[in-house]
């Protein structure tokens, strides 16, 4: 269960890890046809106004809405006595019990957490799928073999093992980006470019003219010779996005 140091909501102690993890349980809640709340840390107008409906919604009047560490509302928006997080639909409970300690234990909104890999595994939560364009990466974050050989394993021995148990690795390789990941675009670019954790969705990651650039030329959504950070996570995005909806949210 996602937890607050602090209250949050109009008026409250408001710090920003404590609205990043509201806003992202809010998230949970948000009609369909909405649009989600960035997961920023601050308490805006957007922010209240979800507050404030999520409040009418389950009958719990007062004059502000404000959540509070440890209190029912706080149980209420984790969904009540189980959690509810993105893709946790699609994954049996083993794996959404330990992805919720793991993300955690980083400090990580699950829910991008469970974006992610949604969009490495193609939405199978596979520890042995593979990369369809052969570039010999596997599982869920599509680990390459170097990678694999740096966490002390290998590609063979991560395809073999459960997805649960995989998440060990997983675990292992987001570690030393404990506490940075603050938004889905930094969880995504721990997998692609960690050098651009933190730099925000208009930081150019590739240029026109350079082998990266045309590597990832379809990611250019705008045409204008750059890849942004936000171009690039553009589709871990909207895994995100379907994660929070119908029978993917659970």
């Amino acid at each position: 269960m996602a937890q607050i140091v602090a209250s949050v909501g109009k008026g409250a102690t408001n710090l920003a890890d404590d609205v990043r993890a509201v806003q992202m349980l809010l998230n949970r809640f948000q009609p369909h046809t909405a649009r989600l709340l960035s997961v920023d840390g601050t308490i805006g107008p957007q922010t209240i106004a979800a507050l404030e409906k999520f409040f009418s919604a389950h009958m719990m009047m007062c004059a502000e809405p404000v959540v509070e560490p440890g209190s029912p509302t706080l149980q209420a928006l984790n969904g009540g006595p189980g959690d509810r997080i993105a893709w946790g639909g699609a994954v049996d409970l083993g794996f959404k019990t330990k992805v919720i300690s793991i993300a955690f234990d980083l400090l990580v909104c699950v829910d991008f957490l469970m974006a992610a890999m949604a969009f490495e595994s193609g939405e199978s939560f596979s520890a042995s799928v593979e990369n369809e364009a052969g570039s010999g990466a596997i599982g869920l974050i599509q680990f390459m073999p170097k990678t694999a050989t740096n966490l002390g394993t290998t590609s063979a021995a991560l395809a073999a093992m459960t997805a649960v148990a995989q998440l060990d690795y997983v675990k292992q390789y987001f570690t030393p980006y404990r506490g940075k990941l603050k938004t889905l675009e930094d969880v995504y670019m721990a997998i692609l470019y960690p050098a651009a954790i933190g730099a925000g969705s208009d930081h150019v990651l590739f240029s026109s003219g350079t082998l990266a650039y045309s590597q990832n030329a379809g990611l250019d959504l705008n045409g204008d010779g750059s890849i942004t950070v936000g171009e690039a996570t553009s589709r871990v995005r909207t895994k995100y996005e379907k994660g929070l909806t119908g029978a993917h949210i659970g």
